[in-house]
């Protein structure tokens, strides 16, 4: 067969594999997720940054996917009885503000950690960081009871 075929199957159905390891919290911590992106795009000869890529892209997905399911459950709930339609709206809208909360949090954190000169990278080696999420992007992860 083709290399320029068979190279970016292998690739996508590794990322795949490995995306949805690490995003279902498989890896310990960020420091092990990164360790395995690095090592994969070093096994397969590319760049890390099309591994990270296809990783956040899997993510996305699944993400997006759950949120989709959420909802369905929650309409057949209403469909059921047990909630109302107010009831659903407001149990999703709470989750978005739940949401955007955490982000603000996160954001809040990456700020006053570059503002006192600590760099997430380093203290990422180490399993070191705010635990917000699993692993996913700055400031996600960090191992139990490492997290600042």
């Amino acid at each position: 067969m083709n290399k320029k075929i068979i190279i970016p199957a292998v690739v996508l159905s590794v990322a795949a594999i490995a995306g949805t390891i690490y995003a279902t919290g498989a890896s310990a911590s960020f420091g092990r997720g990164q360790e395995m992106t690095s090592q994969l795009a070093e096994k397969l000869g590319i760049e890390e940054s099309s591994v990270e890529n296809a990783m956040e892209e899997i993510r996305s997905d699944q993400q997006a996917e759950m949120k989709s399911r959420q909802e369905e459950r929650l309409q057949e709930a209403v469909d059921d009885g047990k909630i109302t339609a107010e009831q659903k709206q407001l149990l999703l809208d709470r989750q978005t503000a739940m949401e955007e909360a955490r982000e603000a949090r996160r954001a809040e954190n990456q700020k006053w950690m570059e503002d006192n000169g600590f760099n997430e990278d380093t203290l990422r080696e180490y399993g070191i960081s705010f635990g917000e999420g699993m692993g996913r992007g700055p400031g996600g992860g960090g191992r139990r009871g490492q997290d600042i």
